[in-house]
């Protein structure tokens, strides 16, 4: 680690190149890629007829511009809808459109490098279970599986991830304490993802943590190091370019 900036082995580019592009899309995660991030982190949310897609919210407002939610259309009309987020970057991007969860399986296949963080969105579950959800994650991304790691606010679902034995999970943490719990414990996840406004001053039990500490929404350098002084292992950044 330089005195400017951080080694890009530690830093995850939150919803692709985020800073600079529409967040989730094909075109934010190429950026970030080819800015040389490691790894990427995006999320799924699951459409009508419940297939995934690269998306945040499930209110299709903000980052399409149009009223309604994902699960209101299935996937062959989601994939025609714009994800430019209007109220951030105006028209400037208005072709990029939602991209269903396969696209991101080229995308790993073309850079062996990249190891990707899958967040399952916790509003998809009412509409799809998760069951499903996670059968079908896990077929589509079964052969680039040693590069994707499935992460969850919903621990639930991360345990039965865990259960079908897929390769690496992570958990989000809802709140810090929850990592004392048993449930969150049972886990043994690989990555532990959380708020870094919610992290205490100060923290005691790391040594018995097995999985990396990743802090999100990471936005400037001396936040960073401080964080990294505390234990944590990685950031999870909008802003990959200036934190490397």
């Amino acid at each position: 680690m330089s005195d400017t900036a951080f080694n890009i082995d530690i830093l995850v580019a939150h919803r692709g190149l985020q800073s600079r592009f529409p967040e989730n899309t094909l075109l934010a995660l190429k950026k970030a890629i080819d800015s040389g991030a490691k790894y990427i982190e995006l999320d799924v949310q699951f459409s009508a007829d419940c297939l995934p897609i690269i998306y945040h919210d499930h209110d299709l407002q903000r980052v399409s511009g149009i009223k309604g939610n994902v699960w209101d259309y299935p996937l062959k009309e989601l994939l025609f809808i714009s994800a430019y987020e209007p109220g951030r970057l105006g028209n400037r991007f208005k072709t990029e459109t939602i991209a269903p969860l396969k696209a991101l399986v080229d995308l790993l296949k073309e850079n062996p490098q990249v190891t990707a963080f899958v967040e399952l969105k916790e509003e998809s579950i009412a509409h799809c279970g998760r069951d499903l959800m996670l059968e079908t994650v896990m077929h589509i991304l079964a052969s680039v599986k040693s590069q994707a790691v499935l992460i969850s606010y919903d621990y639930c679902l991360v345990e039965a991830a865990t259960k079908a034995q897929w390769g690496q999970v992570g958990v989000v943490l809802k709140q810090w304490q929850d990592i004392e719990t048993d449930t969150v414990k049972s886990i043994t996840a690989d990555y532990i993802f959380f708020d870094h406004k919610k992290l205490p001053q100060q923290i005691s039990g790391l040594d018995s943590i097995k999985g990396k500490l990743v802090a999100y929404e990471v936005g400037d350098i001396a936040l960073g190091k401080e964080l990294l002084n505390k234990g944590v292992s990685m950031l999870e950044t909008f802003e990959l370019e200036l934190l490397s």
